[in-house]
């Protein structure tokens, strides 16, 4: 009885000291994991538009919406048109300063059937400079079979840095 018990108390400090020590190796694999971010003053981001194309949007007789799924749509003649241009548009309105350089833009989000899944799109930007428009679509099978996206980060990259970057508040 007594080796039973002596057996199962170092047993348990074991397993305590593994399960912290695997924990702490995560935390700093994590670490290593995350870019780092070096905010460039000649960058910044303006404005982020969220727009839903979708038919279970009711515009409600706002012009406004009624025009924008107009534009959206724009070309779309048989129901499958309307299903690949169905989902969620991000416009992300941004301005650099100073002089050209290659800059690349990166979305990346997370949709709620695929949970904390990552998804990303990216756009190239060789010559960045002045007031430039990113549009980022998730629509079509991505929208249907994954779900809307309830989180979502935007960066401007360079070089593999972060020089700019805003994010939503779940994220």
């Amino acid at each position: 009885m007594v080796k039973l018990r002596y057996y199962l108390k170092y047993s348990f400090f074991f397993l305590l000291f593994c399960f912290f020590s695997l924990q702490l190796m995560g935390e700093e694999a994590f670490k290593k994991e995350q870019e780092t971010f070096v905010p460039d003053k000649n960058i910044k981001i303006l404005k982020v538009l969220e727009i839903l194309n979708d038919k279970k949007l009711k515009a409600g007789g706002l012009q406004s919406l009624i025009y924008e799924r107009a534009y959206w749509n724009w070309g779309a003649i048989v129901p499958s048109d309307f299903r690949a241009r169905a989902g969620q548009i991000y416009i992300f309105a941004w301005k650099k300063s100073g002089k050209p350089e290659a800059l690349t833009a990166r979305f990346e989000y997370r949709q709620l059937k695929t949970k904390e899944e990552v998804w990303s799109q990216s756009i190239y930007y060789p010559h960045a400079h002045g007031a430039i428009d990113s549009i980022f679509k998730v629509i079509g099978d991505a929208y249907f079979t994954n779900g809307t996206v309830f989180a979502w980060r935007f960066s401007i990259l360079k070089n593999n840095v972060i020089i700019a970057q805003s994010k939503s508040f779940i994220w």
